[in-house]
């Protein structure tokens, strides 16, 4: 039995997750030891649900949709990236209980406007909201949450040290169980530990872009309570279906791709057809009787 993401927090000291915008990527986390849990990356949603950039092009309920679906096949805690939450103060209090009940453990709220741009896709991030009214979204969130262990991850969007710091703390103090800079507000990891000894409250950080060159002991020695590898999974996936698809469009043949693919009895077992199996022959009548009367 995994533990749950509030007993992670108060036994580890550094929690790792790993980013999944679809069931399969969530199924292949829960079986990786090592990987504490699930972040549903916004970006690996949009990539692998629409095919489309991080812009919030899904809605709520496409969100909600994927998280539930990641939730029913693994056990291991799931973080959801939610986005502005959706609306105003009041909406975020709904957005919380709809991913709430579709499963998750723990939410991330971000203060741009909306719609948002994750700003791993652009050059300049969005404008970020009154600090008042995003402190009002966090307080609704975390007053509101239906379930007391649901972690409520801040997200703040601005770039400036000591914005972000602010940012933060108004956060922490508002409810939030931890904070969150984006990657692009810092460029060393001086820079960051900086941060994270200055908020003195624990923090979730996304390890993308140069943050990807860090080894475990930086990251620890940074001090993130959470490091989530948000990426990580959707451009591996991207790669390794081009690559495959550019040989059988070369080769209009699957000769060669052997090595790159998963053999089919594996993923099959690994999708539970054996359980299946067993499933029908423990409940369903034997066909050669059904069939025979």
């Amino acid at each position: 039995m995994s533990l749950s993401l509030r007993e992670l927090l108060e036994t580890k000291q550094t929690i790792f997750t790993a980013g999944a915008g679809d069931a399969l990527t969530a199924r292949l986390i829960q079986e990786t030891p090592g990987i504490d849990g699930v972040l549903s990356s916004g970006f690996a949603i949009s990539a692998q649900q629409l095919a489309l950039p991080d812009v919030e092009f899904y809605t709520r309920s496409d969100n909600a949709y994927a998280v539930r679906n990641m939730c029913s096949v693994i056990q291991k805690p799931l973080i959801a990236d939610i986005d502005t939450g959706y609306g105003n103060a009041v909406s975020v209090i709904h957005s919380v209980h709809e991913f709430e009940r579709a499963g998750a453990s723990g939410v991330i709220i971000e203060d741009q406007i909306s719609p948002k741009r994750c700003p791993i896709c652009v050059d300049e991030t969005n404008n970020i909201l009154p600090l008042e009214e995003s402190v009002g979204k966090i307080r609704a969130a975390a007053e509101n949450k239906l379930n007391k262990e649901t972690i409520i991850i801040a997200r703040t969007d601005a770039t400036q040290f000591d914005e972000v710091v602010k940012r933060a703390k108004a956060y922490y103090e508002a409810g939030a169980d931890l904070v969150q800079p984006i990657s692009r507000a810092f460029s060393t990891k001086e820079e960051v530990k900086r941060f994270v000894e200055t908020v003195q409250c624990p923090v979730s950080l996304v390890i993308v872009g140069w943050l990807e060159n860090l080894t475990a002991e930086e990251i620890r020695e940074i001090g993130p309570k959470i490091a989530h590898f948000a990426l990580a999974s959707v451009t591996a996936a991207h790669a390794a279906v081009k690559n495959v698809l550019e040989t059988i469009g070369e080769n209009q043949s699957s000769v060669g791709t052997s090595s790159k693919r998963t053999p089919h009895g594996e993923i099959v077992n690994f999708l539970g057809m054996k359980q299946v199996s067993e499933l029908e022959e423990k409940y369903l009548p034997a066909e050669k009787e059904l069939f025979t009367k």
